[in-house]
């Protein structure tokens, strides 16, 4: 087996080299024959391709480098950076988006990573196609693995489609370095990405060959998205019934309590965790149990998991090892170091004992200072600190002061390999206000649950037991009395937890700690909302309500009417239930400037690359307003409803698409690529 992990090693840099020895498509063979003699080298090929998309899940965005996040949306109307400044590549681009050029590495990471998957897919593809000598374990298997490569090959298109409009298509194994294939239009691209999904759907088995690999749902779940895309509305609607009926496996919405954390009746803050809004809190958890032991996965890889429908795999210990002494393992080539929750990380001080401040009626009280967060009352792991001795109230109870119990009770700092990331994604204002905000929010239902407090703790517990609210509160009424005046050094910045992205409980080696959950793909839940927008593209409003209400109900929202029902209200559900889960570019790029989007007219009228489009004006609407970013003149300022200036993210309606990097038109010196409009 060892040798099989050289071989794959070496054809991953050779097709990745920059020679122009290997431009030419070729078959790779070595002295004893043919190098894909068996089943077994197929699968170490595919591993190849998967491990491409884990690491777009789990690579440089998960560890400090924002690149990888921009296909979830980075920089749109969910979630930002908190850099607004420019220079030639970095984060400030999403404060400006006009100074995105075709060099950016925002630009350069997908259109690199995505081509690679693409090639890696196509390697499988052609080995299968050109060798059919190999003998295989079943009789399906031969069409099965060819049709996982398929699947990926048409998932890597499906983000450059969605990402860069046109696309430099390919179907067999080429050199990367050069794209020497014709530039098609983004609709014609679809449908050879439509292609490759019906195959797959076809051939693909409904349950997974290893954890992690693409079933029959998977691949119907893309074509019905496709098929929006190119204004196939009732096939995308039969495709998406297909899963949601169980044609193409077992999948539903979790309405009852699973996993690790199942026999915990309430969080670590008391509130109920009675079903359905304890399954939805489950989903996300880790391999933790309640009791702190160690399950052996997440639970989005759990069995009785049946939302989940492609699961990207993770793990704090690596599988390799399985591959070395001849084991296929559980899953995917797995990952080390995993960062995403300190990305997500809120903002919030740690440690200390400064957090006490006179008045000047010689009054100690707690103010906006380092050990203003701590655990509730009765809560004290091993590790955490002691509040300052002169405050009576906060006698009790504990500070999180180091890497262990700041991962337990706030989620910021350092993760992973112990380094601090402070990546800091921040979600947009509208995420963060709870419903009946009078600034807007996107939540529209104060007992949907995935906007509570359940889900997005949006208050923290000081040393007295007081929530930051109520401490605010107390200081804002002592400044008031004239009893205090605030000072630099009282203020920090605190944003909200999200338990999607974050658990109290993590595994603890070598003094890291890991949030170990599994990246969901693909839940059942979106698909949902897949056949809700095929059902209102037929003007089937009434049809598109019904599967929205799956959605609230088990999330305890109010039910929406079909005459609620539109676009806008489609992509706010959206960010309700799938926030920073969905591919948010894709979905905002392909209902924008698509003559095929028809159903988004009455809320978008205008859409082109010059005056308007939907991912334009929702950016403009929802987008991060970098309100501490003074240059003059850069964005457009409006008047909020408290009367404050605030500020717009300065894009373009061409900004709907990424510019084509760079790399690909100089790339191909026997075609001419067109740059997209709008860019240098």
């Amino acid at each position: 087996m060892k040798k099989y992990i050289f071989i794959i090693l070496a054809l991953v840099l050779a097709v990745s080299c920059k020679d122009e020895a290997f431009l030419e498509e070729k078959t790779y063979n070595d002295d004893t024959g043919s190098f894909f003699q068996n089943q077994k080298s197929i699968e170490i090929a595919l591993a190849s391709a998967y491990s491409e998309i884990q690491y777009m899940v789990f690579g440089n965005q998960r560890g400090g480098s924002s690149h990888n996040w921009i296909v979830n949306g980075m920089g749109l109307d969910t979630f930002a950076t908190t850099n607004s400044t420019v220079s030639s590549d970095n984060d400030g681009v999403f404060a400006d988006w006009p100074t995105l050029t075709s060099i950016s590495g925002y630009v350069r990471h997908y259109g690199e990573y995505m081509y690679k998957l693409s090639n890696r897919a196509n390697i499988v593809v052609d080995m299968i196609d050109e060798h059919p000598e190999i003998e295989y374990s079943t009789p399906t298997m031969k069409d099965e693995l060819r049709a996982e490569a398929v699947f990926l090959r048409a998932y890597a298109f499906r983000v450059i489609a969605g990402l860069f409009g046109n696309v430099v298509y390919n179907d067999h194994m080429t050199q990367e370095a050069r794209y020497d294939y014709e530039m098609l239009p983004r609709e014609e691209a679809w449908k050879l990405i439509a292609a490759d999904f019906e195959y797959a759907e076809k051939t693909l088995p409904t349950t997974p060959r290893l954890m992690g690999t693409v079933t029959k749902a998977a691949a119907a779940h893309y074509l019905a998205e496709t098929y929006l895309a190119l204004g196939q509305f009732k096939e995308a609607e039969d495709a998406a019934s297909r899963v949601i009926n169980g044609q193409d496996g077992d999948y539903h919405l979790m309405t009852t309590r699973f996993g690790n954390r199942a026999d915990q009746a309430t969080d670590r803050y008391g509130n109920s965790l009675a079903a359905p809004q304890g399954a939805y809190w489950d989903l996300f958890r880790t391999s933790m149990k309640t009791d702190g032991s160690q399950a052996s996965d997440s639970n989005p890889n759990d069995p009785a998991n049946k939302e989940a429908i492609w699961v990207a795999q993770i793990d704090h210990i690596s599988q390799a090892e399985n591959w070395t002494n001849g084991s296929s393992g559980d899953s995917w080539w797995r990952m080390h170091v995993p960062v995403l929750e300190s990305t997500w990380a809120p903002w919030v001080p740690v440690g200390g004992k400064n957090g006490t401040k006179p008045g000047s009626d010689g009054v100690k009280y707690y103010a906006f200072t380092a050990d203003a967060t701590c655990f509730p009352e009765g809560v004290a792991p091993a590790g955490a600190g002691t509040p300052a001795t002169d405050i009576p109230e906060a006698q009790g109870r504990k500070l999180a002061n180091n890497i262990r119990t700041r991962m337990d009770s706030l989620a910021c700092g350092a993760q992973g390999n112990g380094a601090s990331t402070f990546l800091g994604l921040l979600a947009s204002e509208f995420v963060q206000r709870p419903a009946g905000d009078v600034l807007g929010s996107y939540w529209d239902d104060p007992n949907d649950f995935r906007g509570s407090e359940v889900m997005i703790q949006r208050d923290y517990y000081t040393p007295s037991g007081k929530r930051w609210s109520e401490v605010k509160a107390a200081v804002k009424a002592r400044v008031d009395a004239g009893l205090y005046t605030i000072v630099a050094s009282d203020t920090v910045n605190i944003t909200p937890r999200f338990w999607k992205f974050s658990d109290d409980k993590h595994i603890i080696q070598n003094d890291n700690c890991y949030y170990d959950t599994d990246w969901y793909m693909i839940r059942i839940a979106e698909t949902y909302l897949l056949r809700a927008e095929a059902r209102l593209a037929q003007g089937n409003k009434s049809g598109a309500a019904d599967d929205i209400n799956v959605l609230r109900n088990r999330a305890g929202a109010r039910p929406c009417s079909a005459g609620d029902v539109n676009i806008d209200y489609i992509l706010d559900e959206r960010v309700r239930e799938l926030f920073g889960e969905e591919q948010r570019w894709i979905t905002l790029s392909r209902l924008s400037c698509n003559a095929a989007a028809t159903y988004v007219t009455e809320c978008y009228p205008t859409q082109n690359n010059t005056a308007s489009n939907t991912l334009y004006e929702r950016t403009r609407k929802y987008g991060w307003g970098y309100e501490n970013d003074m240059t003059a003149g850069r964005r457009e300022t409006y008047t909020d409803a408290l009367g404050n200036t605030r500020h717009r993210p300065n894009i373009q309606p061409y900004n709907y698409l990424l510019p084509i990097p760079n790399q690909i038109i100089e790339s191909n010196k026997d075609r001419k690529i067109d740059q997209n409009y709008g860019y240098k």
